[in-house]
């Protein structure tokens, strides 16, 4: 299958837009500017054509799976609501982020395992590439085997130590009815949980050795690893002592400056861009990408916000196109290791998306291509171009 799109102001590798015609074969990028020959010709009418999105961490699906407390829907429904949500939002590689801790219920073993099966089972029906982003709670140490069998058995596309348990001290302390609320979404009692926190906190030295063995099984498996919300430097050197190199949401910005002093890659939250600060009172990502820390930005709990946090960063004055749009594409093909995609270059995959930008505060998604194939269309491009892109 032979494609051109033509007519398309294309984002080339090095920053630049040109007008020209991108020709694509067997889902791959095959040579750009050049003629197309006898290949089925797609007029753009003038959009931005860009590297696909890349979300390293998401968990926006989640709203697909209980989108009220308590009212749960099959996996398999969720995860194609999820699948049109991120294409529509520009977004052709998905990495879902699903927590596996000791707190049970959603964030169980067992929840983790029919995501991945039907993440697995589904994969002929997306149109995006959704993989499996595993976020490893480091008391969770009854899930450490079922976590290593995965990773062995190349099922993981990346995976984060979390370790909420300060936060939940924290809170017992000075916000119980927090705790309270929260022991109720996963199934406890508030006397059940603030004593099972009490008996994991007991357990500090069984995690540590948890966490250094399931690292090994990762690296040698040679899955992206690293630690999530690190509030210090010492944790982040830590972290990185043990392979886990990639700092994902440093609370601060001096954590963040310390990874970067040892090569460490850095992802912020796109929605915290957006917004313009962080949901958590934890560093603006903009004063991380104003620093020239940041390697990547995630959807985190909202699939359109990388998009638009890319778009608000040029509006703003912040960065170019090409540096603002790396941090959705090639930063992420980069630390997710991923280097078949990211960027609008010959041979790689032709994951791209046409953007309608003629409204410049509010630009649109017009179009996403995985390998070649239009998976979302507006109703204007896709009544031209889904019989040229899609086989009989």
């Amino acid at each position: 299958m032979s494609v051109s799109l033509v007519n398309a102001r294309i984002l080339l590798d090095d920053g630049a837009v040109e007008k020209t015609e991108l020709l694509i074969e067997d889902g791959k990028i095959h040579s750009i500017g050049g003629g197309g020959g006898r290949a089925r010709q797609v007029d753009l009418g003038g959009r931005l054509l860009l590297p696909g999105i890349i979300d390293l961490h998401g968990d926006g699906f989640e709203r697909s799976l209980a989108p009220r407390p308590g009212a749960d829907f099959p996996i398999d429904i969720a995860l194609m609501d999820t699948d049109r949500a991120v294409l529509g939002s520009g977004i052709t590689t998905a990495l879902l982020a699903q927590g596996v801790s000791w707190e049970g219920r959603l964030r169980s073993g067992a929840t983790a395992e029919r995501i991945l099966d039907a993440i697995e089972r589904g994969s002929h029906r997306f149109g995006a590439d959704l993989k499996f982003h595993l976020r490893f709670e480091i008391f969770a140490m009854e899930e450490q085997e079922r976590a290593r069998k995965w990773i062995e058995d190349g099922r993981i596309a990346m995976m984060v130590f979390n370790d909420h348990l300060p936060q939940y001290e924290e809170s017992l302390r000075n916000s119980p009815e927090r705790m309270q609320r929260w022991s109720h979404i996963i199934g406890m009692s508030f006397d059940e949980f603030r004593a099972e926190v009490k008996a994991r906190r007991a357990r500090e030295g069984e995690a540590e050795a948890n966490v250094r063995a399931i690292a090994d099984v990762a690296r040698r498996a040679g899955v992206p690893i690293g630690s999530h919300d690190d509030d210090t430097p010492e944790l982040r050197a830590k972290y990185n002592e043990l392979g886990a190199d990639v700092a994902e949401f440093p609370v601060n910005i001096e954590t963040a400056r310390a990874a970067r002093a040892v090569g460490n890659p850095v992802g912020m939250g796109a929605p915290n861009v957006l917004r313009g600060g962080s949901a958590s009172g934890n560093v603006s990502a903009l004063d991380v990408i104003e620093d020239g820390l940041c390697d990547y930005l995630i959807s985190d709990y909202y699939y359109p916000a990388q998009f638009y946090a890319a778009f608000k960063l040029v509006a703003d004055g912040v960065l170019p196109l090409g540096k603002a749009w790396s941090l959705v594409s090639a930063g992420p093909a980069k630390v997710g290791a991923l280097a078949d995609r990211g960027s609008i270059s010959v041979g790689k995959r032709a994951d791209l998306i046409a953007v309608d930008d003629s409204e410049p505060a509010l630009p649109r998604v017009a179009a996403s291509l995985v390998e070649g194939r239009t998976r979302y269309a507006s109703t204007e491009l896709g009544m031209a171009a889904i019989p040229d892109l899609l086989p009989a």
